[in-house]
Order: structure tokens, then sequence, then C-alpha cells
């Protein structure tokens, strides 16, 4: 399994990296034609396949990502989760209703944390991004709470977005699943999430109603035994 496994990653990372050469392209050309063209439906039709070649740019960089995190020795350092979390919102401020949403952060003051960085910046982004693409359209809202927990460490990611319905919450940490066709995404986020949590020896549960929201919960092990 380790060997397919190794396989398999190997290539991701060797198709991914030949595909981003043509689809920068893509983008690149669309760009110049979105400038050139003044004719509103060649103007629409350049839009929608801009989008669509945007969708698999995501999808390349996040087996790229993907790779890397299978990949990543871990080093740990100490976490500054004020820091990380507001650059992980910030970094989503291109995001359509980005600018409705009210955020709110509550973060432990004198956690002591040390963590592998790269690991559990991909599951505080994807945690923040996912929450953003599926907010509410009525004064929406994302909660993000860190706290320490017994011998573990908790990140608690809440909305009032448009949820997941339960028969599909069991599938939604698999690679390239959507659970809607509303939202722009490679399906990889929160696969890349589960990933990063098993390889820091945490576990992830989710809660969540439609038209409610959700809340995403993540447990890490105080002290990681470094492989």
């Amino acid at each position: 399994i380790e060997n397919k496994n190794a396989e398999l990653d190997a290539f991701f990372h060797r198709i991914s990296h030949d595909l981003r050469g043509p689809i920068s392209s893509l983008l690149g050309l669309s760009f110049l034609a979105k400038v050139d063209i003044k004719d509103r439906q060649a103007l629409d039709y350049i839009e929608k396949q801009h989008h669509q070649v945007e969708r698999l740019n995501q999808i390349i960089i996040g087996l790229i990502n993907l790779t890397k995190l299978n990949h990543t020795e871990l080093h740990k350092e100490k976490i500054d989760f004020d820091k990380m979390i507001d650059d992980c919102i910030s970094s989503f401020s291109s995001f359509p209703n980005f600018e409705k949403i009210t955020f709110k952060k509550s973060i432990q003051s004198d956690l002591d944390f040390y963590s592998e960085w790269t690991l559990l910046n991909a599951i505080v982004q994807n945690l923040i991004e996912n929450s953003i693409k599926y907010s509410s359209d009525k004064l929406p809202f994302i909660l993000i709470n860190v706290f320490e927990e017994k011998d573990d460490i908790v990140i608690v990611v809440e909305d009032n977005g448009q949820g997941i319905p339960w028969k599909q919450q069991s599938k939604i940490f698999e690679m390239f699943f959507r659970a809607t066709n509303n939202a722009s995404g490679s399906g990889l986020g929160l696969y890349i999430l589960k990933r990063s949590v098993d390889r820091l020896k945490g576990t992830v549960e989710v809660k969540s109603d439609v038209s409610t929201g959700s809340i995403f919960t993540v447990r890490l092990p105080r002290v990681l035994e470094m492989a």
C-alpha cells in the first residue's frame, strides 16, 4: 500500500507540474481577450471559459500541495494562532461575499503550542476557506475558537452558511467530493485538511444542518511524537 501511495503521489506531482504551464497560458490569454474584445456575448463566453480554467488551475494547485504535505518532514515550531488566522482570512479578501462576512476569533491567551507549521496552516486555511465559500447571503458570520482541552489543542470553526446535507457528511473528506455545485472549488480542500489532521495524529468532526450552518472541530494532541 505504501508503494502504491508513493507511486500515486509521484504521478500527481509530475502531471500537476506538466499541466501548470498550459493552464497558466490559457489564463493569460483569457485575460488579454477580456481587455481587447468588446462584444458582450463574446466576453460572456470568455468569462465562462476563464472560470472553468481557473477551477482546473485550483485542482492542479491542490494536487501539488497534497504531494508536498505527504512528503514534508515534520519540524515543530511555535504556532502564533493570531497571526496565522489573520493571514488566512486576508488571503481570501477577493472572494465573493467576503466583505459581508463578520469574522470573530477567540484564542486562549496562554497557549504555548509547537507543531508543523505547514500542516497546521493547511488545516486553518481550509477550514476558513470552506466557511467563506459556503457562507450565508444574509448576515454571514464565521467564528474561530482555539483553546486547550486536557491534552489537546482544539480548533473550532463555526458558520451560519449553507450547511451540508446529512447524507453527504460522511463523504466530505473524500478526494474531489463537492457537496454542491453552487460554489467554486476543486473538491480537494477538505481532503487536504483531513490528511493534514491525520499526519498530526488528530481528529476532525463536523456538525451541520442545511440552511443553518456548520461546525468543524479539529483536535490535535499537544505532544506530537515525531516520526
